[in-house]
């Protein structure tokens, strides 16, 4: 498991389910061999959780997976499975490994692309007739292997899998209103379950209703497929040496992710195998760590269900929403230009600890300019949306104290929904019959607080850089001022 939730991992971030080009190689069969058990949790298993996969992501399941994947041709590695601190399982080192040292050697025949080979191949050739894109094609061939058990050649595999993985599509409505009002993560994760409803409806629609004997409704349903998309976001990576194709690579999966390395899965055309080359040495018993992307902490939390640690993600961001006053006289003529450069009314942008991008300050010129700059609203609205030739910074000097004023007011706002959330957080309603279920919203919401926490964290520091600038403008135009009446008292 990942820090607290998941053991995956990320090497881009992927489009929303859009065909890849691929390479035409086909996997080869592997060898049946006892299915892996893994150890269930107490507690009875939801109604709508999926028959397969493992409750509790344990060490013994891992272990299993590993002797099979080893009797399947995966050769003798250096890093081995054991408990760790940071994700409770993962991979350590089991000798001195240099810097620069190529790990993993996974072969193609135990990696799962769009082009492996299906148990049941005439469900395939449906899916590929209707030219089902790759991740919805995927995600259809991980519940039809899983469906079939044993008798899938990927059996072992799939039972090693999390069961329901902490990735937010499996938060509730409920759960995501009640954890993450104050974040605007909350909004990707909603976008994300409606595009997996959208993907599901579509298949359902276009292709299973009419194939029911091959895609019948007590396997290829709703749940099935959070679950399987849920594996995708959260261990699917793209070969930029196969082509970009993506791939679900067994025994990769392992690895942890760390916020201090940056390397990442390849296919190694020399040893023909998928391989990652260290950035650091590690000693022998050493947790090997991954990187899933340069991710904020939302990100993180959204795919793969775990927050680092507030301070040591150096990539983390929190995204800040600002809006157009219905109030301004040029409020139409504003957000027409906004529309033209594929901009709202209210739009969101990143801000780091470091401080935000141009074209947020971009977006507040825009929203405070009077109607007697209407001439430069277009060089606004392009420069909010990167849409523009010219990359040097706008500067609007008659209206940059109006501007960070802005900035200012919704940063603050968005520090009180913050605020808010935390002082609340200690009493939430949690008072539930099931200690199963209790575990779980202590865990979400725990989630929910360090992500909060790690994203205000940033929200107060822009707030600081922002008073100080207004601070220090006002003092420069106060002694102005005070210049200019001396000047004006000795002249009269």
């Amino acid at each position: 498991m990942a820090e607290a939730s998941t053991i995956s991992f990320f090497s881009t971030l992927l489009p929303r389910f859009q065909p890849h080009s691929q390479v035409s190689h086909r996997p080869l069969s592997l060898p049946r061999k006892p299915q892996v058990r893994c150890s269930v949790s107490a507690g009875s298993t939801p109604q709508n959780a999926v028959a397969w996969g493992c409750e509790i992501e344990s060490l013994e399941s891992a272990s299993a997976l590993q002797s099979w994947l080893s009797e399947s041709g995966l050769p003798p590695q250096k890093m081995g499975i054991d408990r760790v601190e940071v994700g409770e399982r993962g991979l350590v080192a089991l000798k001195n490994i240099r810097k620069g040292e190529k790990l993993l050697f996974v072969p193609p025949s135990l990696v799962i692309t769009p082009n492996s080979e299906w148990s049941r191949p005439e469900t395939g050739e449906v899916l590929k007739r209707n030219s089902v894109p790759d991740w919805p094609l995927l995600a259809t061939y991980l519940i039809s292997e899983a469906s079939l058990m044993e008798s899938s050649r990927w059996s072992n595999y799939i039972s090693a899998l999390p069961r329901q993985p902490y990735s937010l599509l499996y938060w509730s409505q409920a759960e995501l209103d009640r954890y993450l009002e104050a974040s605007q993560i909350r909004e990707r994760a909603i976008e994300r379950i409606n595009n997996v409803i959208g993907t599901y409806n579509d298949l359902r629609v276009r292709i299973f209703s009419k194939y029911p004997d091959l895609f019948p409704d007590e396997v290829f349903n709703m749940e099935s497929f959070k679950w399987s998309f849920g594996i995708l976001f959260s261990r699917l990576v793209r070969l930029p040496s196969m082509d970009g194709q993506v791939a679900l690579v067994p025994w990769a999966d392992m690895l942890n992710h760390s916020c201090e390395v940056e390397t990442f899965l390849d296919y190694d055309k020399q040893s023909k195998g998928i391989v990652f080359t260290t950035d650091r040495p590690y000693q022998p018993g050493e947790q090997v760590f991954i990187s899933y992307g340069k991710k904020s902490n939302g990100e993180l939390l959204l795919s793969y269900g775990f927050v680092p640690k507030e301070g040591g993600n150096p990539s983390d961001s929190v995204e800040l929403s600002l809006s157009l006053k219905k109030s301004d006289a040029s409020y139409k003529e504003k957000l027409e230009l906004l529309k033209k450069y594929g901009l709202s009314a209210s739009q969101c942008f990143p801000i780091q600890i470091t401080g935000w991008p141009l074209e947020l300050m971009a977006y507040a010129y825009l929203a405070v300019s009077p109607s007697s700059m209407g001439e430069n609203f277009e060089e606004m609205a392009a420069a909010a949306s990167n849409n523009t030739i010219s990359k040097k910074d706008l500067r609007y000097p008659e209206i940059e104290e109006q501007a960070l004023q802005f900035i200012l007011d919704s940063c603050e706002a968005s520090i009180s929904k913050y605020n808010k959330f935390l002082q609340a957080s200690g009493s939430l309603d949690l008072d539930v019959t099931s200690p199963k279920q209790l575990n779980r919203r202590l865990f979400l919401k725990q989630l929910a607080v360090d992500l909060c926490n790690s994203e205000r964290r940033i929200l107060f520091r822009a707030q600081y850089i922002l008073r100080r600038k207004l601070r220090d403008m006002r003092a420069g135009e106060l002694r102005a001022l005070k210049i200019f009446n001396g000047f004006r008292k000795f002249f009269q």
